[in-house]
């Protein structure tokens, strides 16, 4: 769904033609929900006051495949993007401004962990997603520096690091490896790291006792049938630009949502998604049972819990 804080009028789109309702839910963004809006409250306090410490604090965020990890993640860049001082502050391009003050900044970068653990393989994504020169290569160290210059040149002060649990297709060794790297970076850049993944992650960073308690391990479990999961479905329900009062707070339907998507939050989404567009193409212009049992959704076999 697209982001609520910046949705047109949906009155007015419920008069817009098909095409372009249909578009308008295709869009996929961030919805606000209160875990992921308590799990943004905490990658905030990270980035506030856990910088320049002695002994930074992480967190590592758990949730099964589909489960909202990188859209909230995501919401998290949104939120802190780069930022370019030569444009809000163009009076101000003196030689003072550039003795004094930095002139861009990347506050927020995320990476996904190499699909094998690889000291060389995570600083080259860094690197590159910094757009930094170097070469590959460069030895491990020339690129650890690298990593290290720029990150402080570019005042990063968060590093997110997705897929975590991809290091746990290496060797035991590999695996303490690539979790030394990501402490060390932490520690001579002083800045939080966030670490993301199912649940396999837990062992990734299990590798050393000094790693595991840096990292708080933050959960996204599976939705069940309560009152956020149907406060859930009435903030989705309120941005769906159909024209019939549907029946998403049935328990029926609820209930149906629920089981379809196993209580995956990406599921849910895609499959509310998917009926809306069903009700649009049919004419029906409201969610019913109906619609989400005849909607094209496959929402696979990923089940597996945090």
């Amino acid at each position: 769904m697209q982001s609520t804080s910046a949705l047109p009028n949906i009155d007015d789109l419920k008069n817009a033609d098909d095409e372009e309702r249909i578009s308008f839910i295709r869009k996929t963004k961030w919805l606000n929900y209160p875990l992921g809006q308590k799990i943004l409250d905490q990658l905030e306090d990270l980035k506030k006051y856990e910088q320049n410490k002695s002994r930074v604090t992480s967190i590592l965020i758990i949730g099964s495949g589909n489960s909202g990890k990188t859209a909230l993640l995501n919401r998290f860049m949104e939120i802190h993007p780069p930022y370019d001082m030569f444009e809000s502050n163009p009076d101000r391009l003196t030689t003072e401004f550039f003795n004094e003050y930095n002139a861009f900044g990347i506050p927020v970068v995320y990476i996904a962990a190499p699909a094998e653990p690889s000291e060389t393989r995570l600083y080259s994504i860094i690197l590159n997603t910094l757009s930094a020169p170097f070469k590959e290569r460069d030895t491990v160290s020339r690129k650890q520096f690298l990593v290290e210059y720029y990150c402080k040149v570019l005042h990063v002060e968060v590093l997110i690091i997705d897929e975590i649990h991809n290091i746990l297709a290496g060797s035991p060794a590999k695996q303490r490896q690539m979790m030394n790297s990501i402490k060390n970076l932490s520690n001579n850049l002083k800045i939080p790291i966030v670490l993301a993944g199912i649940k396999d992650a837990l062992r990734a960073v299990s590798t050393d006792t000094q790693i595991s308690s840096r990292f708080r391990p933050v959960y996204l479990p599976k939705w069940t049938m309560d009152q956020d999961y149907i406060s859930l479905l009435g903030t989705i329900d309120s941005i769906l630009p159909l024209r019939k009062k549907s029946s998403l707070l049935t328990t029926s339907v609820a209930l149906e949502i629920l089981k379809r998507s196993h209580g995956i939050l990406g599921h849910i989404i895609g499959l509310t998604q998917a009926a809306a567009i069903h009700a649009i193409k049919t004419k029906s212009e409201k969610i019913t049972l109906n619609e989400i049992q005849n909607c094209e959704y496959d929402s696979g076999e990923d089940t597996r819990d945090v």
